[in-house]
């Protein structure tokens, strides 16, 4: 029975196992991750990979940009539309702008640019219908009634009546 003990002793001394430290375990993955890199920069489908990917790239870009530019165009047209509809219900001139952007304030999903139109034009008649044009004498007349036609004259009957 000594002689088991003894070999079993042998047995567990000779089977001593190396440790290995972090910093082992880091440069060996590092240098083979650097390896597996460099096969796959050198393959072919890697290439392909990469040039695909770049073409999507740009066709993803070509794409939002052309979405932006018809949201801008979209809204651009309904603007004009609206701007025209406007002008076409007698709104004055001066206000052609102000309307159209107070009218489709109103524009929502349950009222339609039309209908918003005609409740507003009710609302705000004081906007709607021809527009007069008063002109007032600015200047006061100083020669008593008789519209001089210049400055000059305007002095010299100052001076004569003074």
């Amino acid at each position: 029975m000594e002689d088991n003990k003894d070999t079993q002793v042998e047995k567990v001394e000779e089977t001593t196992e190396k440790t290995y430290t972090q910093e082992d375990i880091n440069n060996s993955f590092n240098a083979g991750f650097k390896k597996a890199t460099k096969e796959l920069e050198k393959s072919e489908d890697y290439k392909n990979f990469l040039e695909w990917k770049k073409s999507n790239q740009n066709d993803s870009e070509k794409i939002n940009e052309l979405q932006i530019s018809n949201e801008t165009l979209k809204k651009e047209n309904a603007l004009l539309k609206a701007t025209n509809e406007v002008a076409k219900s007698d709104v004055k001139p001066e206000f052609l702008k102000f309307v159209t952007s107070e009218v489709m304030s109103l524009v929502n999903d349950t009222t339609d640019f039309e209908t918003a139109l005609k409740n507003y034009k009710k609302d705000n008649s004081q906007y709607f219908g021809e527009t007069v044009v008063k002109k007032v004498q600015s200047s006061p007349n100083l020669n008593g009634g008789a519209k001089p036609s210049t400055i000059n004259d305007i002095f010299n009957n100052m001076i004569r009546n003074a």
